[in-house]
């Protein structure tokens, strides 16, 4: 079986992190998305921002690879390259986007939503960890 690559964003504001329901779920994800064929991560970022939120990528800065399963699909593996990111426009999701949030620490610390758990498990804590929030 192939490991898809997953790029998301990590976008921080007033120490809050965006986060992203889609319709129909109940879990919180970063942006992003899959990686299409010839597509560097920041053009495939870019165009996710955009697609799913309406936003412009600003700045990227690399954070890591964090592989796990798909919540959804589990029978599928991926790798997700995750950036901090800085964003500029109004948040509008897109149809299937259900909601956003910015996310504080406190709401992660509590486990007040449920949330994928590779963002859950290992991109928040490494976020934590390398005091970036």
């Amino acid at each position: 079986m192939e490991t898809e690559t997953r790029v998301a964003a990590i976008i921080i504001r007033d120490d809050k992190i965006l986060m992203l329901r889609g319709k129909g779920h109940e879990e919180l994800w970063t942006p992003g998305g899959h990686l299409e064929i010839g597509e560097s991560e920041e053009k495939c970022l870019k165009r996710e921002l955009k697609e799913e939120i309406g936003v412009n990528l600003l700045k990227l800065e690399f954070l890591g690879i964090y592989p796990g399963k798909s919540f959804y699909q589990p029978e599928e593996t991926y790798n997700q390259h995750v950036y901090l990111a800085e964003i500029e426009g109004k948040i509008t999701p897109d149809a299937e986007i259900e909601d956003f949030l910015w996310f504080s620490k406190e709401d992660f610390l509590s486990k007040k939503y449920p949330m994928i758990p590779n963002d859950e498990e290992k991109v928040i804590p490494d976020l934590i960890k390398k005091k970036f929030w």
